[in-house]
């Protein structure tokens, strides 16, 4: 049950007296103090070895044995990212207190942690405009599902068309289409002042990168999302490797950038977004989401409304359950390098296809 100063003198002893074991190298990577189930204070350290997970757990246990005692949390084939010991707040949120005026922090913090928080991009009364011209789109485009897709059970079956997809468990996403009056708030209003900052994470809009435009919607009663990247790490594209300083050296800068915008307050009730902070940078971590629970690594986008949290499009992320009674509406952004082409999300076929008019009619 080490405190944190007795968990920095182990995790020193560790590091110093095990460089190897059974002639395989030891290289310590991050540490962590962080409370079990239990609520019993542990120490979380992350090492590159290639001998057997239970020969390091032996090993360190003999070390520790005569204090504490050890056991395998977790392990991959990739650096596995944990919490700082100050906790996410500091690394995600710029600051007062932070000398880098923002523009030029939100590279280098996107490049580290794959995400960041805008704390102010719209006004109340603009996220009440914005939120109105959303909600007329959803009841449009609920509208046409039951007018044209009457077979379709809203909210529990699976669909996925050119303009709304759902995998079911009360989840949409609804794309905007250009003419809209959210498309026209979205290019009017949001772009401008995003632009600078867009230049210096992804590119220019038109120039470099092309935008999608949707709503990604939760009703009350939608479930927990399972762990999941919305883009792969691209054959061609640099991963960080097993560099521990790989983020910086070698990982590819981003092909996509999501913008989450909330026209609600996110809390414990509307659910939010879940994120698992600098898992973009390895391709190994994917199907390792629910690890992020166990070594207590996850960081939980709870913002106000008309806030935003831009983020890389291979960070491993979640939706949260929405057990409160409102509907959760978030704009979503998606700015893409021109030759990528986003493929997952939607179908090819119009909910209003000539087939479905004609059962329709």
């Amino acid at each position: 049950m080490p405190s944190q100063k007795d968990g920095d003198e182990l995790r020193t002893k560790l590091s110093h007296q095990l460089t190897e074991i059974d002639g395989s190298s030891v290289q310590w990577i991050s540490f962590s103090m962080i409370q079990d189930e239990d609520g019993i204070p542990t120490l979380l350290l992350a090492l590159i070895t290639e001998s057997s997970a239970e020969n390091v757990v032996a090993v360190v246990t003999e070390l520790i044995s005569y204090e504490y005692s050890c056991e395998l949390w977790g392990s991959a084939p990739a650096i596995l990212p944990l919490k700082p010991s100050d906790g996410y707040t500091p690394h995600l949120l710029h600051g007062n207190a932070d000398l880098v005026p923002f523009h030029d922090w939100t590279y280098p913090t996107m490049k580290q942690w794959g995400l960041f928080v805008q704390r102010h991009l719209l006004a109340a009364d603009e996220v009440n405009q914005l939120k109105s011209y959303v909600i007329q789109e959803i009841n449009n485009a609920e509208r046409l599902l039951k007018q044209y897709r009457p077979q379709i059970k809203i909210g529990q079956d699976i669909m996925s068309f050119k303009e709304i997809a759902s995998r079911g468990n009360e989840r949409f996403d609804l794309l905007l289409e250009p003419s809209s009056l959210g498309c026209q708030f979205v290019n009017n209003v949001i772009i401008g002042r995003i632009a600078c900052l867009l230049e210096n994470i992804i590119g220019s809009v038109n120039t470099d990168v092309d935008c999608d435009m949707s709503i990604v919607y939760s009703k009350p009663g939608a479930p927990n999302q399972g762990w999941h990247a919305d883009g792969d790490h691209h054959t061609g594209f640099n991963d960080a490797g097993w560099d521990e300083n790989g983020w910086q050296t070698r990982l590819s800068d981003p092909y996509a950038v999501c913008l989450f915008i909330p026209l609600i307050d996110l809390d414990d009730d509307t659910g939010y977004t879940q994120f698992w902070p600098a898992s973009h940078r390895s391709k190994g971590l994917i199907g390792f989401g629910p690890l992020a629970e166990i070594i207590d690594a996850t960081w939980n986008g709870k913002c106000k409304a008309g806030q935003a949290i831009w983020y890389d499009y291979r960070l491993m992320h979640r939706g949260m359950r929405n057990s409160s009674s409102l509907l959760r509406p978030v704009l979503q952004l998606l700015f893409k390098r021109k030759w990528y082409t986003e493929t997952r999300n939607y179908g090819v076929e119009s909910i209003i296809s000539h087939k479905s008019v004609r059962d329709a009619a």
